[in-house]
């Protein structure tokens, strides 16, 4: 049997809902590539030959796709640094589902486009490079239809950053421990970005109720694991909001 890849979200912990909604909903936002942080993404050098009106048909064509970005690094301090606001927010560990397409974004020279290669397999091509500077982020995409703004995923941890805030950090952890209880939180600290991570693990659980009255039947846990799953089933969906 194949082992599934781990693949690795990096967050900040201001854009609190949206690290809500990936958390709890189980799901990340596939963005338009004119939303990436990278200027030069999607943008390519075009032969002069080609007609005007074949530049905007692959225009139309670049933007009918929606990306789904992150890493294969768990741990890199450039990482931590640019898209956890100098490790304060967070990492999220995750897996994609068995039949979700991934690709490894190349960090060589884009090829210039001309007439004939105004193709939908030219664009996700395109939308699969970077310039080498990106590399240090070890990425890896999605690429999604225009009406598929969120990619369903199974998250397996949460790491936070050596500098994430406390208040923050706490809220979190409450709301974890009430729709996510078997979910592993886990802290780094400041010398982990440059000795190698080294993390402390808490897993808080809250056990569910058997309904049958078993010798494992506890009336004092609480009745919380089918409502959980009954809230990512039916949050999960990644058409439309």
């Amino acid at each position: 049997m194949v082992k599934q890849e781990v693949f690795y979200k990096y967050k900040s912990l201001d854009n609190f809902e949206f690290l809500l909604d990936l958390i709890l909903r189980e799901r990340l936002y596939a963005a338009k590539y004119h939303e990436l942080n990278d200027p030069m993404e999607g943008v390519v050098k075009v032969d002069g030959t080609t007609p005007k009106d074949k530049v905007q048909e692959w225009d139309k064509l670049i933007g009918a796709f929606r990306i789904v970005c992150f890493s294969r690094d768990k741990d890199h301090p450039l990482m931590w640094s640019h898209y956890t606001n100098g490790a304060r927010g967070c990492v999220v560990e995750f897996q994609l589902m068995a039949e979700q397409q991934v690709h490894r974004v190349s960090y060589l020279k884009k090829p210039a486009i001309t007439e004939r290669h105004i193709t939908k397999e030219k664009a996700k091509e395109i939308l699969t490079h970077k310039g080498k500077p990106w590399k240090y982020e070890s990425e890896s995409r999605c690429l999604l239809r225009e009406n598929e703004k969120f990619l369903p995923i199974h998250i397996k941890s949460v790491t936070f950053g050596s500098r994430a805030e406390k208040s923050k950090v706490d809220m979190l952890l409450h709301i974890i421990s009430l729709c996510k209880p078997d979910l592993k939180v886990r802290f780094i600290d400041e010398q982990s970005l440059v000795g190698g991570i080294k993390v402390s693990i808490r897993n808080t659980r809250i056990y569910v109720r058997n309904r049958e009255r078993t010798q494992d039947y506890c009336p004092q846990c609480t009745d919380v694991k089918l409502a959980q799953d009954d809230y990512v089933l039916r949050h999960r969906g990644w058409k439309g909001s």
